[in-house]
């Protein structure tokens, strides 16, 4: 499982500056348990870039650099927490990129092959790794061609949702013109965490950005409730906040 946090501003800055080094602390700290690798991304001028590394992001040097250093207007942070008897190695660690679309997830799949049947073959042979989180991304990517990846998320998820064993299909994606995210978690998996609300995802407004995170630190947050997607603008900070299809969960 994982940990996510996402922005948008209207003007670039750090991830310390947006936070507050006590509130980057809290976050980072998070990664004493969620300790298998972290990762974030950014739009460029022609698409995402991702730096990630299958290390714990509170021992990390480059992860304090970069949230010290980077500066953008859009980014999404991902800290991992391996399940699955998953390898923690870097070819498993979020997010994963085309490098148009860079994607985050926290929860399972379970079995993680049981997504292949989501994935065209062309795109299949991209996978790099053993996770369910990036048959996820593959399966969304293949959708996205033909209607875009906010539309492409929301199907992906309720299409998994209505199928395949999952516990949580939480997600988030970073473009060059929108931060998405999708709340979408089954409430009996989330009965059995040892932390309340865990799958929940929550975002705060402010005049100058946009933030959503998982639970688990900071105050102040409105919640994305289950069966919701969020679609931030990165021009605008224009927000939406939409319902996903009804499904009935697998379990």
């Amino acid at each position: 499982m994982c940990r996510l946090l996402g922005y948008v501003t209207r003007t670039p800055t750090t991830l310390a500056d947006l936070l507050g080094e006590s509130d980057l602390q809290e976050f980072t700290e998070l990664s004493r348990k969620h300790a298998d690798g972290w990762g974030l991304a950014w739009p460029t001028t022609d698409g995402v870039e991702v730096a990630k590394a299958p290390d714990a992001a509170r021992s990390s040097p480059l992860f304090a650099r970069l949230s010290h250093e980077h500066q953008s207007d859009l980014a999404l942070a991902h800290l991992r927490w391996a399940t699955l008897g998953l390898n923690v190695i870097a070819r498993n660690t979020h997010p994963f990129s085309d490098g148009s679309i860079a994607f985050a997830h926290n929860g399972s799949v379970t079995p993680p092959a049981s997504l292949d049947a989501l994935i065209p073959d062309d795109l299949m042979a991209l996978r790099q790794g053993t996770t369910d989180s990036e048959r996820y991304f593959l399966a969304v990517l293949a959708r996205a061609r033909a209607i875009g990846p906010a539309a492409a998320l929301a199907e992906t998820a309720s299409l998994i949702a209505s199928s395949l064993e999952f516990s949580s299909l939480n997600a988030m994606i970073a473009t060059d013109t929108q931060l998405i995210a999708v709340s979408r978690f089954d409430p009996v998996a989330e009965a059995k965490e040892a932390e309340p609300h865990y799958y929940q995802l929550r975002y705060r407004v402010t005049p100058d950005a946009v933030l959503i995170a998982s639970s688990g630190w900071g105050d102040g947050w409105n919640t994305l409730q289950n069966g919701e997607m969020l679609v931030v603008d990165r021009g605008t900070l224009d927000l939406s906040v939409t319902q996903l299809p009804e499904v009935n969960v697998v379990r």
